[in-house]
């Protein structure tokens, strides 16, 4: 087998997958996080922006959550963030919980208090060494964005953000009525 034609099985199969996933969902979009999942125990080795250094899932009882886990390794997840600082300042004083997971370990702590030290608004709070909590989660993309409902349940995810807001909007409604 030629190069030539190595790369073009590569590519015919790279595509072929791509379709695979996309034909998983209705709306083109392969949903990351099962929908109705609920949200696992935060465990994370340590925390960045929090008041008291902890947060618990007990405190997000009833509230809308948005986890992004993402690394500063990850040019898609650096780039989504100012983006993300825009929805938190629209969100979070309507209650809507951000929190940032990065499976980046204390021994990293420094680079990511400096990327967030870089984004204008990024002063959500950031859960390190939480490999665990992306696990339980199955996350297997980076950046995987997802929203919870007050009850607790998936109610969106993605890679992207398009139908984010339309997700948070469902969600506060929900919690409205």
């Amino acid at each position: 087998m030629s190069r030539g034609e190595f790369f073009g099985f590569a590519l015919l199969a790279i595509v072929v997958g791509l379709l695979v996933v996309s034909s998983r969902s209705g709306n083109g979009r392969a949903e990351l996080v099962s929908k109705g999942m609920p949200l696992p125990p935060l465990m994370v080795e340590g925390w960045l922006n929090v008041e008291g250094g902890k947060l618990t899932r007990e405190s997000l009882n009833g509230k809308v959550v948005v986890i992004d886990c993402w690394a500063t390794w990850c040019p898609p997840c650096r780039a989504a963030m100012p983006e993300l600082a825009k929805l938190y300042a629209k969100y979070q004083p309507l209650g809507v919980e951000f929190l940032g997971l990065t499976s980046e370990t204390e021994r990293d702590r420094a680079a990511i208090e400096n990327f967030i030290a870089s984004v204008d608004g990024f002063d959500w709070p950031v859960g390190y060494g939480a490999l665990p909590m992306q696990d339980q989660l199955g996350i297997q993309v980076l950046p995987t964005v997802i929203v919870f409902d007050q009850e607790g349940s998936v109610v969106w995810s993605g890679s992207q953000l398009f139908g984010f807001e339309a997700a948070i909007e469902q969600a506060l409604a929900k919690a409205e009525g």
